[in-house]
């Protein structure tokens, strides 16, 4: 039996622009209760195609539909978003109760103590901030007040501009985690733009890459990883960068320990974690730098195994 899936969101031949970027034409789909990611280099047009589906941009051509309906032409207002942006947006008068419970207040709702109180206790540790203004509060509880204020009201869907940017990477983690969490349990769908692999496999169930205003692949993150379908997503999708090697392009974890490869000598090791380390070598004439072991880390000579490589020249 086929299983047929209602769309949150829906977009067709869609094309902007600003100033003298070009976006489009898209064409992208969200279903009902799926976390979608818009990933790639800055400039590439992500945001921009966030507000237009948002309705804060209006299109040149295209349309957006909503729950199966058309909302090119409706007010943000109208589209019943929650849209938590980049730069947090709070009200820098207000503590931390008086911005999560601003919309409620705008509508003139019931039960509002009621509300912010259950939303900010959803959102880990937020409660103990419910007194405190926006310029006392850490970088990672800013951000969790700004996503309790879009989304302690009623909505349909939730859009989300780089959530995890200018955070330190134990913030980064742990934020992600919560709000992977959170996302989950509000069961609504979600597009959200990122700009780190990691964070792509570890919230979204889809991607799409986007590159100079178009997209140009898309799939679900881990799987995209483990099999880059060329070489621009192998590089978005590489932590640490990546390697070339005679004709090879090659990610510093795309390599094996083995008794017979290409000799490998360790110029200098980095401890990543408790298990793995960063090493810089030198194969043949190219510098490169590889992921392997701790313990491997040690020897001043190995020999190595590219796993997975593009072919280039």
């Amino acid at each position: 039996m086929k299983v047929i899936y209602m769309l949150a969101l829906e977009i067709k031949g869609l094309k902007a622009n600003i100033g003298d970027f070009k976006l489009g034409p898209i064409d992208l789909k969200v279903n009902e209760g799926e976390i979608v990611g818009l990933i790639g280099p800055s400039g590439c047009g992500k945001t921009l195609l966030l507000k237009v589906a948002s309705g804060l941009h209006e299109p040149l051509t295209g349309k957006v539909f909503m729950g199966g309906k058309e909302v090119t032409n409706e007010l943000p207002h109208k589209r019943n978003i929650a849209f938590v942006f980049q730069n947090d947006a709070l009200f820098p008068h207000y503590d931390t109760y008086k911005n999560i419970a601003f919309p409620l207040q705008l509508k003139k709702e019931k039960n509002i103590a009621e509300r912010v109180k259950r939303k900010a206790g959803e959102l880990n540790g937020l409660s103990e901030y419910l007194e405190k203004l926006p310029k006392e509060l850490p970088a990672g509880i800013k951000k969790l007040t700004a996503i309790g204020r879009e989304t302690v009201r009623i909505f349909d869907m939730i859009f989300m501009d780089e959530p995890f940017e200018r955070l330190d990477k134990k913030v980064r983690t742990e934020l992600r985690a919560m709000i992977k969490k959170l996302l989950l349990k509000i069961g609504r769908s979600v597009l959200i733009v990122l700009n780190d692999c990691e964070d792509a496999m570890a919230i979204a169930s889809k991607v799409y890459i986007m590159s100079d205003g178009k997209i140009v692949s898309s799939g679900n993150p881990i799987d995209i990883y483990n099999n880059p379908p060329d070489l621009f997503s192998m590089e978005l999708f590489s932590p640490f960068g990546i390697n070339k090697y005679e004709d090879m392009i090659f990610r510093p974890e795309d390599v094996e320990i083995t008794e017979e490869g290409l000799p490998a000598v360790i110029q200098h090791a980095s401890p990543y974690d408790s298990r793995n380390a960063l090493c810089n070598v030198k194969i043949g004439d190219a510098d490169c730098v590889v992921f392997i072991p701790l313990e491997k880390a040690r020897c001043k000579e190995l020999h190595i195994k590219i796993t997975r490589s593009f072919k280039v020249g």
